[in-house]
């Protein structure tokens, strides 16, 4: 038998096979099936961007959440927690509720500067859209949803899911990026207010170079202004923007309040549906406060809206 000893058929051989992490399920300790450190994007030079991805027992298609986490764009990865989110357990919670959840990876800010991020996290949205048959979720039903720097990447995944320009071309899936519902807890809505707004000023400045929010622009905010306002959900608002869930502490010394007013009345004023909900004292990642309801609300929410 003749074998082909061509470059074409030795790199097909032995090649990276990603896909194969699509056949590979398992289940959690809950025996909820689920799929672990999927690539959906190998962008030359950069590490791997992967996904994992659980569903709650019973029969689907699920309305899928996919989580954005939080870290100040540039610590943290999907599988990280606190002691403050091992008491919310909103991901068990998320899936004892019926949805679907998938914790999605970027690229942090040590690795490239804003879109990177936003055009990472959409890459991951058309990936899901593109197997949502394999993963058994609907992908009419998507919802975003993040923490802190999270929730600023899930209100800009919502809020340009019809602007081409910021789609990005990482990955080779290829759909729509557009989510039907957005979860944002707590995130930077408009960096060029932020220090101006913080309750406690002691704190570094938003403004010093070295900052998390100017390390995501690639320069001091104030004196790169016109990153900061591309890097800004409220420069984005659109009439036809899908539904928003905000939750945001009165006490946040990281990300003023004043940050999720902002958007929610730009949503307002746009004619949007939006849902601003204030933790009274509750600080950064509702420390400090009785968790009580705060999840139930997110998952009230997405019963209406998904």
């Amino acid at each position: 038998m003749k074998v082909d000893k061509s470059y074409d058929a030795m790199f097909k051989d032995i090649g990276m096979d990603f896909d194969e992490a699509l056949n590979n399920s398992g289940v959690d300790a809950k025996g909820r099936k689920q799929w672990r450190d999927v690539v959906f994007a190998a962008e030359v030079g950069f590490r791997f961007l992967t996904l994992d991805l659980t569903l709650p027992k019973g029969v689907g298609p699920f309305p899928l959440v996919i989580f954005i986490h939080g870290g100040a764009w540039l610590a943290g990865d999907p599988t990280v927690t606190n002691p403050t989110y091992r008491k919310l357990d909103f991901i068990n919670k998320l899936l004892e509720a019926g949805y679907a959840v998938s914790r999605i990876s970027y690229r942090l800010s040590s690795e490239g500067i804003f879109p990177m991020q936003l055009y990472d996290c959409k890459s991951a949205i058309r990936f899901l859209r593109v197997n949502a048959a394999n993963f058994n979720v609907d992908p009419d039903r998507f919802a975003a949803m993040g923490d802190s720097a999270g929730g600023h990447l899930a209100s800009l995944v919502g809020l340009t899911g019809h602007r081409p320009e910021l789609e990005g071309e990482v990955g080779k899936a290829k759909a729509s990026s557009a989510v039907q519902a957005v979860v944002n807890w707590f995130g930077p809505a408009e960096l060029l207010t932020m220090q101006s707004q913080r309750i406690d000023q002691n704190w570094s400045s938003v403004d010093d170079p070295k900052s998390p929010e100017s390390r995501l622009i690639g320069g001091a905010v104030q004196t790169n202004q016109a990153a900061a306002i591309a890097a800004s959900p409220v420069n984005y608002v659109h009439s036809n923007a899908p539904p928003f869930l905000i939750q945001h502490g009165t006490a946040d010394r990281l990300v003023p309040h004043a940050q999720s007013v902002a958007l929610t009345n730009g949503l307002k004023r746009a004619g949007c549906d939006v849902t601003l909900l204030t933790i009274e004292g509750a600080d950064h990642c509702f420390w400090g406060v009785d968790h009580k309801g705060i999840v139930e609300e997110v998952i009230a929410f997405l019963n209406v809206k998904l």
